[in-house]
């Protein structure tokens, strides 16, 4: 006699491009669907227009979407959000919830604390609200929303120990909460191709002999683009013939731009804006330099290591789990931009180094940070707490 697969109930605020995003798509779509039945509710997005195509196309008939829920904060729609969440759990009847992001992890355990006050409840932070993300009064109410809520959790996911480390010191959750699970980057044939390396050079204009460091992310404050700029002035300093590309959009874009133009940098810079295809671009890049406030774990550090690229970045949230300091990249203080220039034009002048290390980063990204990895670890969570 079989037995039906166990109905697991991920939300997430929004689908937009980004790593949480990413990873919550992996999850629903990646599980064993003999033994894992999943369903994805996430809000209408920063844009207001839903997840994209491509989350659509994967997620099919997986996907639904609560117009009510939203990033920001807003005491009113939040608690109708929080009854509409709740109708959704009561209607759907999942047998797990899995909860993505603050946001959705503080609805969703409060709604299903109230529908369903047994069911196991799983919650990926995807980082922590701790730092980062608002002033110090910000800082402190999102602290307290954890904290009183972590007892309504059953697992708390981090993406690396340094999370799980943050949430145990401020005291939301207990260590037998905790699972570390990283996530996962599907590994691919193409990685490091040097044809995507003379492409994109092309397209920027760039000889294949000119060192180039990139950034990769979104233009808001927490991801640290304007640190970005000010290391990209040291080590445009030392070697004024570096190009610097920044993969990325967002609120910070045209203050960016003026910052560029301030520190001398508006002819070395190149703005490619968003782009789907900007994992292809890291092959053109020599080095990857992430200057994050606040870093759940950082999923273009491992896109980079599988391209064979060596990072250095800021010690914040699981940086330091990802890079092996000395061995696949360097890892330096928070912010201690001027360290971060210097390891990087230690990397610029050091082909033989950069290939050593671009290497043993791709041998590490393919061990530990799969998503093959992440899903055979996430399943025996789930099995775990069904």
């Amino acid at each position: 006699m079989s037995t039906r697969p166990h109905r697991i109930l991920h939300i997430i605020t929004r689908l937009d491009p980004g790593g949480s995003a990413e990873n919550t798509v992996l999850s629903a779509t990646r599980v064993n669907p003999s033994q894992f039945e999943s369903i994805v509710l996430t809000g209408p997005g920063l844009e207001g227009n839903g997840p994209p195509d491509e989350y659509r196309e994967r997620l099919g008939e997986k996907l639904l979407v609560e117009p009510t829920l939203r990033r920001d904060i807003d005491l009113q729609g939040d608690v109708r959000t929080f009854f509409r969440l709740a109708g959704w759990i009561r209607r759907l009847r999942p047998d797990l919830v899995h909860l993505h992001s603050a946001k959705a992890g503080a609805l969703g355990r409060a709604a299903s604390r109230l529908v369903r006050p047994r069911i196991p409840v799983v919650y990926t932070p995807h980082g922590h609200v701790f730092s980062g993300y608002g002033g110090s009064l910000a800082n402190r109410v999102f602290t307290a929303v954890e904290v009183l809520l972590a007892p309504f959790t059953t697992r708390i996911i981090g993406l690396t120990t340094d999370e799980r480390r943050a949430f145990l010191e401020h005291h939301a959750g207990r260590n037998h909460q905790f699972r570390v699970v990283p996530s996962g980057v599907e590994m691919r044939d193409d990685d490091a191709s040097d044809e995507q390396r003379r492409r994109y050079r092309e397209t920027w204009d760039i000889n294949d002999d000119t060192p180039v460091v990139g950034f990769v992310g979104r233009l808001v404050e927490v991801k640290g683009p304007d640190h970005f700029l000010d290391a990209a002035a040291l080590i445009h300093a030392k070697r004024p013939d570096t190009k610097f590309v920044i993969a990325g959009d967002g609120d910070m874009r045209g203050m960016l731009e003026q910052k560029a133009l301030q520190l001398g940098l508006a002819e070395a810079t190149v703005w490619t804006g968003w782009r789907a295809d900007a994992r292809d671009m890291l092959p053109a890049m020599d080095v990857l330099l992430l200057t994050s406030r606040n870093e759940g774990q950082g999923r273009v550090l491992v896109e980079a290591m599988a391209a064979k690229r060596p990072c250095v970045g800021l010690r914040s949230g699981g940086v330091g789990d990802v890079i092996v300091d000395g061995k696949t990249g360097f890892v330096v203080p928070y912010p201690d931009l001027r360290s971060a220039a210097h390891k990087t034009l230690t990397l610029l002048e050091n082909p033989t180094l950069r290939q050593t290390m671009g290497e043993a980063g791709c041998r590490r990204a393919h061990t530990l940070f799969s998503v093959d990895y992440m899903i055979r670890r996430l399943e025996e969570v789930y099995e775990e707490v069904l």
